[in-house]
């Protein structure tokens, strides 16, 4: 793993949080870019998150 990868896990988390946050409070889906109510706009932001940490983990991506 490079420091591609970290970058991919350190912003899937984040986004995964936010997403988190979305369903307890929903004054945090404004942060939340995406079409709908506050439930879709966490869940939204909750699965692209996951993506972004599969990315994270399962691929290398080589830098050069």
């Amino acid at each position: 793993m490079n420091e591609l990868n970290y970058v991919f896990l350190i912003i899937g988390g984040f986004v995964i949080l936010i997403g988190a946050l979305g369903l307890l409070n929903p004054n945090w889906t404004r942060l939340i870019n995406f079409p709908g109510g506050p439930r879709i706009k966490a869940f939204g932001a909750m699965i692209s998150g996951l993506i972004l940490l599969i990315l994270g983990i399962l691929l290398d991506i080589p830098m050069n």
